[in-house]
């Protein structure tokens, strides 16, 4: 028979927004235990559903070497999303234990305020010089460690942007062909200082599932996924006043809870219990 680890676990993995939810109304501290003995890749999708200021309190009581990891699997746009609502110095701290590449993304992405379309793009999306050679440009997307099903961004010497090659016309295209004779010009960008609110409506995304992204001199930065983006409208509405009130009391209205109510149990059950201390006596949180 599973242990309730293994079904917390397994419902985590299945349920990682619905368990956010949960562990939103749970002690800070508590949750940092059951995260200390919950592997990344589990615990990574549950963090990034979680409301950014909960999930930086849970991780604040975490060891630093536990924190990296688990940043690394949320990725730069999630993970700045938290670190926003850590100190400074314990910031720092972790962003120095992070691969090279991927704490200048972090440290990218922090520049930019939270609303805005430079904090949630993907600094890591694959960008090459536009007299780079098909052949060439084939061999580092199999060596990237980035997602690049949307192909490669064309960039010039400033790093200004000239466009885009999708997949399909790189492998059609000669070994010998540069990226500059076979790309798409860059129809469609977003600047990277616009507020995510400015950019819903862009003409863009009717046809396109990612965005390029630029500052002000059209130099590129990186890409917005309409996923993305989608999830900071989610966390800008959930992180106004009494939203996160109102989600909870709609999702119960509605039923929902009902239905896994037992799950929940056995998740809040394995929590270890912290003594308070109120005017009445003590009392257990979870």
């Amino acid at each position: 028979m599973a242990s309730n680890e293994e079904l917390s676990f397994a419902y985590i993995e299945s349920h990682p927004v619905d368990a956010a939810r949960v562990l939103e109304r749970v002690a800070p501290p508590n949750v940092s235990a059951l995260l200390a003995d919950m592997p990344a890749r589990l615990a990574a999708p549950m963090l990034r559903a979680m409301l950014p200021l909960h999930a930086a309190r849970c991780l604040e009581n975490l060891e630093d070497q536990s924190v990296p990891g688990l940043l690394r699997a949320m990725g730069p746009q999630s993970g700045v999303a938290v670190l926003h609502y850590m100190a400074e110095s314990r910031r720092n701290d972790l962003l120095a234990q992070l691969p090279t590449a991927q704490a200048m993304a972090f440290r990218l992405l922090l520049g930019y305020p939270e609303d805005t379309v430079g904090a949630w793009m993907d600094p890591r999306v694959l960008a090459l010089p536009a007299n780079t050679t098909t052949e060439a440009a084939l061999r580092r997307l199999r060596e990237a460690d980035e997602d690049c099903a949307a192909g490669i961004y064309v960039i010039g010497t400033d790093q200004s942007l000239q466009g885009h090659v999708d997949l399909p016309a790189l492998l059609r295209a000669p070994a010998d062909a540069p990226l500059y004779k076979i790309m798409h010009k860059a129809t469609y960008t977003l600047p990277a200082r616009a507020t995510i609110r400015a950019v819903e409506e862009h003409a863009g995304w009717d046809d396109h599932q990612s965005l390029p992204v630029v500052e002000r001199d059209n130099r590129f930065v990186g890409a917005l996924d309409r996923g993305v983006l989608a999830r900071a409208f989610l966390r800008n509405r959930t992180n106004r006043p009494n939203a996160g009130y109102s989600a909870v009391a709609a999702t119960i209205a509605g039923g929902y809870w009902l239905g896994v109510s037992s799950l929940i149990q056995l998740i809040v059950g394995l929590l270890p219990v912290t003594r308070l201390q109120n005017d009445g006596g003590d009392y257990d949180e979870r």
